[in-house]
């Protein structure tokens, strides 16, 4: 099982320890990061995607998602999900999810927080905190694979940044039509790959995690398309409107995700 929250968590954890020439923190940065062997251009490279991604008031994008569940009898299984995912800071998320289990939106105005399964005809609510750092928190402990939700931190780069042992640039790469950096990364547990776009939006393209630990070694892959840094939005966007038929439900704890849907 993948752990949660490692997509933008362990392709970015290098720049909390480079961040702090602009913002210095309260106390200096733990020893490991101190000593990351990082080359000057994945330095600058993950500086530039995780800054931009950090001002971003808002935005869009679609993901398409696979990840391995390595069995006990030996045999590598590989799961696919997708989804899109539309925020505005502070306190407005939506996430729509497609998976084996199916159609699943997230919505959180700011107050409340609802999952709704529209094949099954259910929703269910909880009271939200005022921010979506804090809802991401909930919504975890409750259960819930967001996809990406480290994207959506309010300090998307920071988590784990302690351990990036290195970094390498592997050099300009074609990907879907066009050319990206394309970033090495090693961290204790996991090897990371991402494709950066060129230019002045520097968006996180795709990205490759390998367990190199775990049994038979399990892959995560995202593939992030259609990013939108000025969406048209409005509040029903991110508000719940209950259609005709539809049964409102306690919500249940869900189990977690097999296989690292996260």
């Amino acid at each position: 099982m993948i752990p949660k929250r490692t997509l933008v968590a362990a392709t970015c954890l290098a720049v909390l320890s480079f961040s702090v020439r602009a913002e210095p923190p309260a106390e200096p940065p733990a020893s490991p990061s101190q000593s990351v062997a990082i080359d000057g251009t994945t330095e600058r490279v993950l500086l530039d995607a995780c800054a931009f991604l950090r001002s971003a008031q808002r935005f869009s994008v679609r993901v398409d998602i696979s990840y391995d569940e390595v069995l006990k009898s030996g045999p590598t299984v590989q799961y696919s999900r997708s989804g899109s995912i539309v925020l505005e800071r502070p306190n407005r998320l939506r996430v729509d999810s497609w998976s084996d289990r199916g159609q699943r939106v997230f919505y959180y105005d700011g107050k409340t927080a609802t999952v709704y399964r529209p094949q099954q005809r259910i929703y269910a609510v909880f009271e939200a905190p005022a921010t979506v750092d804090a809802t991401l928190d909930i919504a975890e402990a409750r259960g819930l694979v967001m996809p990406l939700d480290d994207l959506l931190q309010t300090q998307p780069c920071a988590s784990l940044a302690e351990h990036l042992n290195r970094g390498t640039y592997a050099g300009r790469h074609w990907f879907e039509g066009h050319w990206y950096h394309h970033l090495l990364l090693e961290t204790d547990a996991v090897d990371v790959q991402m494709w950066v776009a060129e230019g002045d939006v520097p968006e996180i393209r795709k990205v490759v995690i390998t367990y190199r630990d775990a049994p038979g070694r399990p892959q995560y892959t995202a593939v992030l398309h259609d990013w939108n840094f000025a969406p048209k939005l409005d509040a029903a966007t991110f508000t719940f409107s209950p259609p005709p038929g539809v049964r409102k439900v306690e919500f249940r704890d869900a189990p977690g995700p097999q296989g690292g849907g996260k």
